[in-house]
């Protein structure tokens, strides 16, 4: 089975000896890999007509199409890898996890991998997506529930009463997590829908109480053949890795966050873009860059599309019609400058584009990814 982020030394040696022979060969893949990737051609240190490659070149440019800088960055990353994938096999717990801990993710796409990885924890999923739909800085369950539900009630087959006993509870179990729990770890990344909903809890615990221990477990990146989009895509011992750089979590960042939530909340939109571009720094590391892409997709200015739907129109400008799937894979691979979309996400902007002219639907399905998508 293919785990894009579960590398081989062996197969990546190979695989360099192969770049450099398509390079020496004069093959227009290979050099422009080479330009895009290597140190020298992308500074500009040296012209392409005097650039003569050795092995260790190919190897650069191989290790910076996985995520990392140099071949031995490379070569250190697969064998921790495997190191604690071993450990995964030989051990059934994590040994320096705590005792009576709480794990919280946005979703629920690490459950079963945190559980394979060793981690004895109880787990809970807290998933409601504050970068779409209205927000006020206090939880308006009933508010969000109905958001939730006209938006994606029809797709996942729940009644707005389902889905409102869902967050009700979600809300409860996390307010509770400060007594019931020791050790609380937040399993977030670096985009908007994990960020906006990690501001949220932050500001809930400054403004209701810590636990006794906090941690977070984050990241923007991750060595693989394939683009970092979150922590659901990692194998167990990739969860290992992350964990062994986990960090207490403090007070002070979580002042900052509820500071964060009470200007993404305000009532006027201009106030959020204000706050952001007056925000000079950040002890939540990946807070400022989301929070800019989310003032991309709340835009202030007339006529300005937000930029999922500009995307969406570009590609279909460039195109014939195309499935709704087709433009959903390629918003989130290729053209998202930072992926924080899911799905159905995707397919209800999709809805609101049509209603408002943009684009029509030229031929519907029942499974809406195969909704073929026209502009209007």
């Amino acid at each position: 089975m293919n785990i894009p982020y579960r590398l081989n030394l062996e197969q990546q040696k190979k695989r360099a000896k192969e770049l450099l022979k398509d390079f020496q060969q004069q093959q227009a893949e290979a050099i422009s890999r080479f330009e895009q990737q290597h140190p020298k051609l992308v500074y500009k240190e040296q012209s392409l007509i005097d650039f003569t490659p050795k092995l260790a070149d190919a190897q650069v440019v191989i290790s910076r199409e996985l995520g990392c800088k140099t071949w031995s960055q490379l070569r250190n990353h697969i064998a921790l890898m495997d190191s604690l994938r071993g450990q995964v096999d030989r051990a059934a717990t994590v040994a320096d996890e705590p005792a009576c801990c709480l794990h919280i993710r946005c979703g629920s796409d690490i459950e079963r991998t945190i559980s394979e990885a060793g981690f004895k924890g109880d787990f809970l999923e807290f998933s409601d997506p504050f970068c779409v739909g209205p927000v006020d800085y206090d939880y308006q369950v009933e508010k969000r529930a109905l958001f939730l539900y006209d938006s994606y009630g029809k797709e996942i087959e729940r009644e707005y009463s389902v889905i409102l006993a869902g967050l009700n509870d979600t809300y409860q179990r996390f307010r509770n997590s400060v007594s019931d729990y020791d050790n609380v770890v937040l399993w977030f990344e670096h985009d908007a829908y994990d960020q906006f909903i990690l501001i949220f809890l932050l500001s809930q615990y400054h403004r209701f109480g810590l636990p006794k221990h906090l941690w977070i477990v984050t990241t923007n990146e991750f060595p693989g053949s394939v683009r970092f989009l979150g922590l659901g895509q990692l194998p167990p011992e990739g969860l290992r890795l992350l964990w062994q750089i986990r960090q207490p979590v403090t007070a002070v960042q979580c002042a900052e966050a509820d500071q964060h939530w009470a200007a993404f909340t305000d009532s006027k939109r201009e106030v959020f873009h204000q706050y952001v571009q007056n925000l000079t720094g950040s002890t939540l590391p990946y807070f400022k860059t989301a929070a800019l892409r989310q003032i991309q997709e709340q835009p202030i200015q007339k006529n300005q599309l937000p930029l999922t739907q500009q995307i969406t129109v570009d590609l279909l400008s460039d195109s014939a019609p195309q499935s709704a799937g087709f433009l959903f894979n390629e918003i989130m691979n290729k053209k998202e400058p930072l992926p924080f979309l899911g799905d159905l996400m995707y397919w209800h902007i999709l809805l609101q584009m049509k209603e408002n002219g943009l684009i029509q639907f030229v031929e519907d399905a029942d499974h809406w990814p195969n909704t073929v998508v026209a502009l209007a």
